[in-house]
């Protein structure tokens, strides 16, 4: 998935931030992350499926690039 297409859906998902919405990555059709906007912010966060980590990011272009890293 290229950088771009990735901050396009989390500009997406952080305009609707009021709302509970969660986006799944997967990579060879296994689940790396969930990603969701905290609700009434700008915050995404990050949930690394095989370690359980959290990571919170207020720059969507940082976000983005954390995501890509994940899915290479």
């Amino acid at each position: 998935m290229l950088l771009d297409s990735l901050q396009d859906l989390l500009e997406t998902l952080c305009s609707y931030n009021t709302i509970d919405i969660t986006h799944t990555f997967e990579k060879d059709e296994y689940p790396i992350a969930s990603v969701c906007c905290l609700k009434d912010t700008s915050t995404i966060q990050v949930t690394m499926f095989e370690t359980q980590s959290i990571e919170q990011y207020e720059n969507i272009k940082e976000a983005a690039m954390a995501i890509k890293k994940l899915m290479n």
